[in-house]
C-alpha cells in the first residue's frame, strides 16, 4: 500500500487520535475506517512494538465521487512528505474500500467503533487484520504474523479457526492457512 520508510516508529493510541483529528480537518469528514498495520495502535496499543511498527496509519471515508479530487488534493498534507509527515514521524495514507474487497463478511461488525471527538472511526479488529495480512502473503506480512504471534498479541489456534471459519472458498483457506504455517515455522 504505502511508502516504507527508513524510520517507522510504534504507533500508539495518541498518534491514533492526531491521524484521525487532521484526517478530518484535511478531507471535511467524520467518518473513517482504519485498517493496516497502523490501525492496532486503537485496538491493541498494549502490543509489542514491534508489532505496532509502522510509517503510517491508513484510513478511508465513504466513497463519495464529487470528493475524489478534493480528496487527492488534500492527500498531498498527510503523505510521506509532507509538513505533517516531518512533524510527526508518520504520514496518513489515504486508501479505499478496496483495501477490503476479500475481507469475510461481519468485519464491520466485529470492529471497534470509537469517537474521536465528533469524528467516527470504525478500527479493522486485529482478526480481521491478520486474515488481510495473511491473504496478502507478502513477506512483510508472514513478518508481521510472526511477530504477532511470538510476541503474544495473536493466540495461533485463534488465527487458525478465524481463517477456517471465514475463508470463501477451500482454494483461499489452504493459501491463508499456508501462509500462516510459513509465520510460525520460520
Amino acid at each position: 500500500m504505502g511508502q516504507d520508510i527508513i524510520n517507522p516508529k510504534p504507533l500508539g493510541y495518541q498518534e491514533f487520535v492526531t491521524a484521525v483529528r487532521k484526517a478530518a480537518e484535511v478531507y471535511g469528514e467524520r467518518l473513517f475506517i482504519v485498517v493496516g498495520r497502523g490501525s492496532l495502535s486503537a485496538s491493541m496499543p498494549e502490543a509489542s512494538e514491534g508489532l505496532r511498527m509502522t510509517g503510517d496509519i491508513d484510513l478511508f471515508a465513504p466513497f463519495q465521487e464529487d470528493k475524489i479530487d478534493a480528496w487527492s488534493a488534500a492527500d498531498l498534507l498527510v503523505s510521506v512528505e509532507s509538513p505533517f509527515f516531518v512533524d510527526h514521524g508518520f504520514y496518513i495514507e489515504r486508501v479505499g474500500e478496496w483495501t477490503l474487497i476479500s475481507q469475510p463478511s461481519g468485519w464491520q461488525e466485529r470492529g471497534l467503533s470509537l469517537k474521536v471527538d465528533e469524528i467516527d472511526v470504525l478500527v479493522l479488529h486485529p482478526l480481521d487484520l491478520a486474515y488481510n495480512k495473511l491473504e496478502a502473503g507478502r513477506s512483510k506480512d508472514i513478518d508481521f504474523m510472526r511477530e504477532g504471534l511470538s510476541s503474544g498479541a495473536y493466540k495461533l489456534a485463534e488465527v487458525e479457526a478465524f481463517i477456517r471459519a471465514n475463508a470463501p472458498d477451500d482454494a483461499t483457506r489452504e493459501l491463508i492457512l499456508a501462509n500462516l504455517n510459513q509465520a510460525v515455522s520460520s
